[in-house]
């Protein structure tokens, strides 16, 4: 079956996402989807979504793909597509921070900080906020000037965010004291 026609059918809702992910396992078709990724069209959207929900269960197979992840994703607009987008990136960057010999390039580390940054200003939603300052987190131990920057802007910010921004800010606050 056609791959466009597939995300087309395609709803965010978890059932619908879990079909869409075992149509990518059975027509090894992870590469054509980040295909679609790279090349703006009326499917990013749920393409994005399907990635991040494919990652779950397959992640070592989407880890091949963090350059290309990394290199779209600051073409994101819509808030769906940012979380999801965010998470991913967390995920990636966790991995680097755990794993010694999975090295992401400078440049891409350096794309991550500014992008999770912008996310963080911007008015994005809190599940992206989040997963964004997860992920710098974890950059922050290849950058060194982000922990601080990152620690100035949660107490900066505490006192009037959402229990959910709140509630990770204690535990990264924790961790950078």
């Amino acid at each position: 079956m056609n791959i466009e026609y597939q995300l087309e059918k395609m709803t965010l809702h978890a059932e619908s996402r879990a079909k869409f992910s075992r149509f990518i396992s059975e027509n090894q078709a992870l590469p054509r989807l980040i295909q679609i990724l790279q090349h703006y069209s009326e499917y990013r959207r749920n393409a994005i979504v399907a990635i991040e929900f494919y990652a779950r269960a397959h992640w070592e197979e989407v880890l091949k793909y963090s350059e290309e992840i990394i290199d779209i994703s600051g073409k994101v607009s819509s808030e769906t597509e940012k979380r999801c987008i965010a998470k991913l990136l967390e995920k990636i960057t966790e991995f680097q921070h755990l794993n010694p010999d999975f090295n992401l390039p400078q440049q891409s580390l350096e794309k991550i900080a500014a992008l999770s940054f912008d996310w963080l200003l911007d008015g994005s939603k809190t599940a992206t906020k989040v997963f964004a300052m997860q992920s710098l987190f974890y950059v922050g131990f290849k950058i060194d000037w982000i922990h601080p920057e990152l620690k100035a802007y949660l107490q900066h910010n505490f006192m009037n965010a959402s229990a959910g921004f709140r509630s990770r800010s204690t535990k990264i606050l924790k961790k950078l004291r």
